[in-house]
């Protein structure tokens, strides 16, 4: 049964199409990459877009920063059901388990629809084809070799293509929200987790222990709740009732390589304990945006 096109939507940030493309968009002249697409469903025009190395949490992270800042907050993005998306673990029981992305989009008020195939989001899908040809060539008419400089190329090639492609929307309403200056946006798109304070003052985090430095009786801390934050450098910070705890690294875990026979036909199954990372994605502070000057 032929795919029927969908409507586009009526104002400028109602939905925005988010997509990764793998390609070799250097040619020969340095290795696959992939282009991160943001497209306005009423209009076409490309509003974001970056090179990574592939896609991540992280990486649509930072393009959604840069976007926020320079556009504003749009009102739904639409994206396939990639992991970064849509929880999709199988050993995921939790009926409202979602993603980091899922979960620091909802603190900015921001909706996520999942398409069911790629003709969903054609927008983008287009978009996609259209920069494999067109931007491939001008990279190389360029003589971009690297995929820092395309980065830099790439808002010159966006006016190009918008001005050319990007139609009039129905209305000329355009719903994208200012950000709010107060925003901590590197505090959203860091990986949130919790963990349980431990006895002896310590919190285990990606086989890590970090000892609390504190002056507080210790019978305050044992036990309770700290909501654990990862920023794409690695670095870790702890706040409990949004209150930053001053922590030190006191034991690295060595990862052991689990012996399998080589005769073994079984897959080996891996059901995550109840306090995994993945069985916390969407906890938020207080149901609220974060605020710097919460903490």
């Amino acid at each position: 049964m032929p795919h029927l096109p969908r409507d586009r939507r009526e104002r400028r940030g109602e939905l925005v199409q988010i997509d990764g493309s793998y390609h070799a968009w250097l040619e020969e002249r340095g290795p696959k990459a992939c282009l991160l697409l943001f497209v306005d469903d009423a209009t076409s025009a490309v509003l974001a877009a970056k090179f990574v190395d592939h896609e991540s949490f992280y990486a649509y992270g930072e393009l959604c920063m840069s976007y926020f800042r320079s556009v504003g907050l749009p009102v739904a993005f639409y994206s396939d059901k990639f992991s970064v998306f849509r929880v999709n673990s199988h050993a995921s029981t939790h009926k409202e388990a979602v993603t980091q992305f899922t979960r620091a989009l909802t603190s900015l008020g921001i909706d996520l629809i999942c398409a069911n195939s790629p003709q969903a989001k054609g927008r983008v899908e287009r978009a996609n084809q259209t920069f494999q040809d067109r931007l491939v060539k001008e990279l190389r008419l360029q003589r971009i070799n690297n995929y820092q400089d395309a980065n830099l190329y790439l808002p010159a090639f966006l006016n190009f293509y918008n001005l050319k492609f990007a139609v009039l929307p129905r209305s000329t309403t355009d719903v994208h929200v200012p950000l709010d200056p107060n925003l901590d946006l590197g505090f959203l798109f860091a990986i949130h987790d919790t963990r349980t304070i431990t006895k002896d003052l310590q919190i285990h985090f990606n086989s890590v222990t970090y000892q609390i430095v504190t002056i507080r009786p210790p019978q305050h801390l044992i036990a309770r709740e700290v909501l654990i934050i990862q920023d794409r450098s690695g670095a870790v910070s702890a706040y409990l009732n949004h209150q930053l705890l001053t922590l030190s690294m006191t034991h690295k875990q060595p990862k052991l390589a689990r012996i399998v026979s080589s005769k073994s036909s079984q897959p080996y199954s891996y059901t995550p304990p109840v306090d995994h990372p993945w069985r916390s994605y969407g906890k938020k502070l207080n149901g609220k945006p974060v605020l710097i000057s919460d903490f």
